[in-house]
């Protein structure tokens, strides 16, 4: 049986020392063993199980619930993914080449079956979702034109728009949270602020979606007379002559009172400790701010 040492684990799984022994401390995900002469060291089941670990959490999965989970359903849950990637991967792959050939037939015809198979909201967060990043990443590296990505948005803002109608108009929960969605200068990501607009609207929330490009001063005209609870919005380029930092600062402090919620990379980390911003690095964070409203 072979044996290992934690610098051995960091290099063979990706998740640095210092984070797996807090994992160990908090979670007691893993114990290591000790020799005669205390000297920790690890098995091939630790490393393996490990590297479970590692794999439901880059899928996803918080560390947090994957602790409560035995040994038998953390492998359940990997083989289950592993599966899932398999069809993914092939729908990713079925999708790109609809849109390569503008073929809104095929395109459509895809989304049908998902959305028929396993509901709207899976739809959205199993597929669209990652083809969205792939489409990001093919865009970074030249693969498509913007007739390309003018194309897919186009499809996927219809069906939005069509599910945004289907909810009604229910009047909004009293306790619900009243959030303006908006898109700055010089901002590409109305699809992911339609994404949102259709949760926050599913969830309860009174929502107003305003668009894009929309300049401070017409905030201004919508918050006093929406008067909302919180302001949504994405910050990933530089807005005018703002970089995304200096934007989301002025934002919290013309709006003392009202929380500011972003979708955003990790790029601001001195503006976290704002007591009115709230950050979402990724759809699942915002997926979980939802679920603590409910």
């Amino acid at each position: 049986m072979a044996t290992y040492s934690i610098r051995d684990l960091e290099k063979l799984s990706g998740i640095k020392a210092h984070t797996i022994r807090i994992w160990e401390q908090r979670y007691s995900i893993i114990e290591p063993k000790r020799t005669a002469t205390n000297i920790r060291y690890y098995t091939d089941e630790d490393l393996q199980y490990l590297l479970n670990i590692a794999f439901l959490n880059r899928n996803g999965m918080r560390i947090s619930k994957i602790a409560r989970l035995t040994q038998k359903e953390v492998l359940e849950r990997v083989e289950n993914i592993a599966e899932e990637s398999e069809e993914q991967s092939n729908l990713l792959q079925r999708l790109t080449m609809a849109m390569m050939e503008f073929n809104e037939l095929e395109f459509e015809r895809i989304l049908n079956q998902e959305a028929e198979k396993s509901g709207f909201e899976s739809l959205l967060t199993e597929l669209l979702l990652p083809f969205l990043e792939k489409l990001s990443l093919l865009w970074l590296t030249g693969a498509v034109r913007i007739v390309h990505e003018q194309f897919v948005h186009h499809l996927i803002r219809q069906r939005l728009a069509h599910q945004l109608y289907l909810l009604g108009n229910e009047p909004a929960k009293e306790d619900r949270p009243r959030v303006l969605l908006f898109e700055p200068l010089g901002e590409q990501q109305e699809i992911l602020l339609l994404l949102y607009h259709y949760y926050l609207r599913s969830r309860g929330c009174a929502s107003c979606y305003l668009g894009s490009q929309i300049p401070p001063k017409e905030l201004e005209v919508a918050v006093d007379q929406f008067k909302p609870t919180g302001i949504f919005t994405t910050s990933s380029s530089n807005n005018g002559q703002l970089s995304p930092q200096e934007f989301l600062g002025e934002l919290c402090q013309t709006y003392p009172d009202i929380q500011v919620f972003c979708s955003a990379q990790p790029i601001m980390h001195p503006l976290e400790a704002a007591p009115n911003l709230s950050l979402f690095e990724d759809f699942s964070e915002f997926i979980d701010f939802l679920s603590e409203l409910s």
